[in-house]
């Protein structure tokens, strides 16, 4: 089955397989997901208890808490980090596995509730591939999904055994996923609830013991979390929580499931008057047919269960449009973090998955003839990967960095660690600084992330009219050591109108001017030091 997932990943993403080495969708989230794989295998040998007081945003703390952490991928991945493998080669693997490992993850958990492979192969493609993942193929995090049809394999063992361990297994998984994907960590709670829920009613025996297992589950789950938890509580005293009307723009729409993305070869097109920013959740017609005809009567109680759970996903990716999210919102803290409700879509999809795998089943087990059987499982597997069939944009990125932070490193001379700005500072230029200091690990005023901390507000609005003495004076109460002026980066001829002014200034020291090709552009990149000025 890993082999199988293997090879469909490798087409359904193509031409991904032939840009590993330094691909990826655009230089904002890809280079984003890139520096915090790169930041876990850092620091996890260096100061792990540090881990999150990642390099940006200095002099902030817990600045890595500002966004996804995704822990469990980055200590995973680490060893290949070790190793010399090139951070955009880790992040390429670290996606894709994302792929796989869910359509692995998908297709057992089906073998299992059917006692069927071939639905768990159609369970598994549907998982996989479907539509909402390509919509979100610059963010790594959103296919880390791999431990949610584990810890749901997981929550169904202990339903039927109300073995402690199987709770330990759902407790681990279920905490796996948030330290994946907060947003499919915290998604999973009111799912599991759901689904769980409804295979308990009416089957009262040994309910105590599946408490108890279930009570070793939470446990498990807390423990493994809190301390991520923590630094996300902490940071959201400084950043605050996302506003209502931020949630509402995030809220899906009941046409949102028939939005493709553009990426789609079969419906990008003709749905594209559906499509609306992260808010594309079509799962595709024939998997919505097969989950049909799995929940006409008679209907099992897990199908029920699942069908219950299609209808609470649909509802919460509603958001502030639905019934469930108010409630989530105002009364269970964590969720005053969410931005995207309509994430919550791939709980729909995933819904949808399980209950196509009962249908193909149902299907299967009319038809008399093996040969029709094949031919009909065939059928369907050829024309779900048919639905699910997109070209994903892929631009490389330079696998080396400029020089001059090599040169600011040997500047400091084995001194402390030093605090670098980085001009032009716009949220679309961040994430290729961030990107660079994978290379050189200095202290970084500038950031990205979900959240943005006050402070760099501050010094953004400050450096409007850089290099005024109020931009001046706002960069070194940063505690910055070094400016670092990108001249690909800036447009006309204010690159150089810049040098004429910085090369003249008494506080001014200059490091490195080392030229650079980016963007399409033959410029420089400049590096100054910070020079302490009696008064």
């Amino acid at each position: 089955m890993l082999l199988v997932f293997t090879v469909l990943t490798a087409v359904m993403t193509y031409p991904q397989v032939l840009h590993l080495p330094a691909g990826v969708h655009d230089d904002g989230d890809p280079l984003l997901g890139t520096w915090i794989f790169a930041w876990v295998a850092h620091q996890l040998p260096r100061a792990p208890a540090r881990m999150f007081d990642a390099n940006m945003y200095y002099p902030e703390r817990r600045t890595l808490a500002l966004q996804e952490t995704m822990l469990l991928p980055g200590v995973a991945a680490a060893p290949l980090h070790w190793l010399g493998v090139h951070p955009l080669l880790v992040h390429n693997v670290i996606l894709l596995s994302g792929f796989v490992l869910s359509g692995v993850g998908m297709a057992l958990l089906v073998r299992m509730l059917t006692n069927s492979a071939g639905a768990g192969l159609i369970a598994g493609i549907v998982f996989a591939f479907v539509p909402f993942r390509i919509d979100h193929y610059a963010h790594v995090q959103m296919q880390q999904t791999q431990c949610l049809p584990c810890a749901m394999w997981a929550l169904h063992k202990l339903l039927r055994t109300g073995r402690v361990r199987d709770g330990v297994l759902f407790g681990a998984f279920g905490a796996g996923q948030m330290l994946s994907c907060v947003y499919f960590g915290l998604f999973l709670i009111p799912y599991a609830a759901v689904v769980g829920g409804t295979m308990l009613v009416g089957d009262p025996p040994r309910l105590k013991r599946r408490l108890v297992a279930l009570l070793a589950a939470a446990a498990i789950g807390i423990v493994a979390v809190l301390p991520a938890g923590i630094a996300y509580l902490r940071e959201r005293e400084v950043v605050g929580e996302r506003g209502r009307l931020e949630v509402m723009n995030g809220s899906a729409t009941w046409h949102g499931y028939l939005a493709a993305p553009a990426a789609n070869l079969m419906y990008g097109r003709l749905l594209a008057r559906f499509v609306r920013p992260e808010r594309q959740l079509f799962p595709g017609f024939l998997v919505v047919a097969l989950a049909a005809f799995a929940l006409w009567p008679p209907v099992s109680r897990v199908r029920l269960a699942y069908a219950l759970g299609l209808l609470i996903a649909l509802d919460i990716s509603l958001g502030f449009n639905g019934v469930t999210f108010p409630y989530l919102y105002e009364y269970i803290l964590p969720f005053r973090a969410v931005r995207i409700p309509a994430r919550m879509g791939l709980f729909t999809a995933f819904s949808l998955a399980v209950l196509a795998g009962f249908g193909v089943t149902r299907l299967l087990e009319g038809l008399n003839s093996a040969g029709v059987r094949r031919m009909a499982f065939m059928t369907i597997a050829l024309v779900l990967l048919a639905e699910y069939a997109s070209r994903p944009v892929i631009v490389d990125m330079d696998r080396e960095v400029p020089a001059v932070y090599a040169d600011i490193v040997r500047d400091r001379d084995a001194g402390p660690t030093a605090a670098i700005f980085e001009f032009p500072t716009s949220l679309f230029d961040n994430p290729m600084y961030l990107y660079y200091s994978t290379f050189h690990w200095q202290h970084l005023v500038n950031g990205y992330g979900g959240f943005i901390p006050p402070s760099y507000w501050r010094i953004a609005e400050a450096v409007t009219n850089f290099p005024d003495e109020r931009s001046m004076i706002e960069i070194r109460r940063h505690g910055t050591n070094y400016l670092v002026i990108h001249g690909e980066r800036l447009r006309g001829n204010r690159y150089e109108t810049l040098m004429a002014t910085l090369d003249h200034r008494a506080d001014l020291k200059l490091v490195s001017r080392r030229p650079w090709f980016a963007l399409g552009k033959h410029s420089t990149i400049s590096a100054y030091r910070m020079l302490q000025i009696e008064p």
